[in-house]
């Protein structure tokens, strides 16, 4: 057999070889998708079926579960929220009560500055938060146990806590915890009102910084630009 003939045959064997096995792959194909569907026939299909069974004796079981509730229960004893309250989800908290100090509470409203600096969510600053916030914003504790910040020599502002009994003479103790401050500034004993009211501006600046909060009014609405700029226009 010469050379070129031995070459042919070669490559006839190569082009059945290919063939075949092309061949092959396509039954072993075929075959394991007749296994794979036969298999979902018998066992996926059986198997929703048992979880359908199961479904139903359990919701049967949960209607006679609320059907006998029902019988037992007087529904004349539920109490329904009243046309506009606001809604409350189950795992909603009750909003904490913010105290306000006797001397504040008893302030008439154009004599006085004041904002609320707490979180959204009523969360409570931890005494060492606010030790730490007291001391990085230059707040010192007076002799009422509120703090206190002075300009040129002056109390610009105070601030009470707005947790009971609303001072922070107590502070330093492990124990104490605070919704937030109450920084404010009494018109009738400021003789700089306009300084101190930047100077407060200031300070709550530098507190919703390191503790994260927000800075409320007394009626609980966020603070805004334009009650900023109405405050100015009143203290010019």
């Amino acid at each position: 057999m010469d050379a070129n003939t031995f070459r042919w045959v070669l490559i006839v064997i190569a082009v059945l070889l290919a063939v075949g096995i092309y061949l092959y792959g396509l039954q072993q194909g075929r075959l394991r998708k007749r296994s794979a569907d036969e298999t979902f026939t018998r066992e996926e299909i059986d198997s929703a079926f048992i979880e359908d069974e199961q479904l139903d004796f359990e919701m049967n079981n949960l209607n006679q579960i609320l059907k006998d509730n029902e019988d037992d229960e007087d529904f004349d004893e539920i109490l329904v929220n009243p046309a506009g309250e606001a809604k409350k989800t189950p795992f909603a908290l009750p909003v904490p009560e913010i105290f306000v100090p006797t001397m504040l509470a008893a302030k008439d409203e154009d004599r006085l500055v004041s904002y609320h600096l707490r979180h959204g969510d009523f969360r409570l600053i931890t005494g060492e938060e606010a030790d730490a916030a007291m001391q990085d914003s230059g707040l010192e504790l007076n002799a009422e146990g509120f703090l206190e910040f002075r300009e040129e020599g002056e109390v610009a502002f105070q601030v009470a806590s707005l947790t009971a009994p609303g001072d922070f003479s107590e502070i330093e103790k492990l124990e104490f915890a605070t919704l937030g401050f109450n920084c404010f500034i009494d018109l009738d004993f400021c003789e700089n009102p306009r300084l101190a009211f930047e100077a407060m501006l200031k300070k709550i600046d530098e507190l919703v910084r390191i503790l994260n909060i927000k800075v409320y009014k007394p009626n609980q609405d966020l603070l805004t630009i334009s009650d900023v700029t109405s405050v100015r226009e009143k203290l010019a």
